[in-house]
């Protein structure tokens, strides 16, 4: 991750676990059909929870504006981007879009939950929904379930700005955007994958956003990013469990579409 930047737990659990579509890769030979087909099943159930948050993201995106022109509206242009980044089909976007600008449009709000995980672990959570008496009480659900609770973590994290983008149109090498993106104004910068992630300060946001867009950077994220001021070591095999559970199933939660955490998982030791 950055130098000097605490990171997700997201970012951790890619480099740590192995994810579970995966995991059936590891087997041959017998019976290898059935595991093929577990397999597909897992990630084509995957991708459409994904396609599913894209298109909440989509709609709020919307309504916090009123304007469904990328154009004119640098986060939904962003969520764009990245949902053409993801394969979502055409028709799903502008199923999304419509939703957003129905004259019968329902109410869908954008909420954060503060919470504290198995192990005392701090977590904030982003959910985008229409019924937020529904969402809550799943929330509750999960971390009842792990022995956590809705309690006040805010002032253990510190709100930045993050933008996550592409070379686009630029045909920029990986160190060229990151110059550019420290003339921006980034505070921390990441690259992975040929993407480069930037933290800045949260009311520069979206004039590093622009100011990206207009070097014909692809800009995939614009969002708020909750960082945590110190990390949490997790190391006893049993809270590692508890832990990645918690997050597996609030990630599965239809809601909630980000999860920011001071957890770092620690790998078992071979023996």
């Amino acid at each position: 991750m950055f130098a000097a930047f605490r990171p997700t737990f997201a970012a951790i659990a890619r480099q740590q676990r192995v994810p579970a579509a995966y995991q059936q890769l590891r087997f041959a030979g017998h019976n290898k059909w059935s595991k093929v087909k577990h397999t597909k099943g897992a990630k084509d159930a995957k991708k459409s929870k994904l396609f599913s948050k894209l298109s909440l993201e989509i709609v709020s995106a919307v309504r916090a504006t009123g304007n469904p022109d990328p154009a004119l509206n640098a986060k939904l242009a962003s969520i764009l981007n990245r949902a053409k980044a993801a394969s979502m089909p055409k028709d799903n976007i502008e199923t999304a879009l419509k939703k957003a600008t129905s004259k019968d449009k329902d109410t869908v709000e954008d909420v954060l939950y503060e919470c504290y995980g198995p192990g005392g672990i701090a977590m904030i959570i982003e959910a985008v929904t229409d019924k937020p008496t529904r969402t809550i009480k799943e929330v509750k659900e999960v971390l009842n379930r792990v022995g956590g609770s809705v309690s006040s973590v805010g002032w253990l994290f510190d709100k930045k700005g993050k933008v996550v983008f592409a070379s686009g149109e630029s045909g920029h090498s990986l160190e060229q955007m990151m110059d550019e993106a420290i003339e921006a104004g980034a505070e921390d910068i990441e690259d992975e994958d040929g993407l480069v992630e930037i933290i800045c300060d949260f009311s520069q946001l979206a004039n590093i956003s622009r100011a990206l867009t207009a070097k014909q950077y692809e800009v995939q994220r614009m969002e708020a990013a909750y960082i945590p001021q110190s990390m949490m070591d997790i190391t006893d095999q049993e809270m590692v469990e508890l832990v990645e559970k918690c997050l597996d199933d609030m990630e599965n939660l239809d809601d909630v579409v980000k999860i920011h955490c001071n957890a770092v998982v620690q790998p078992e030791q071979e023996a």
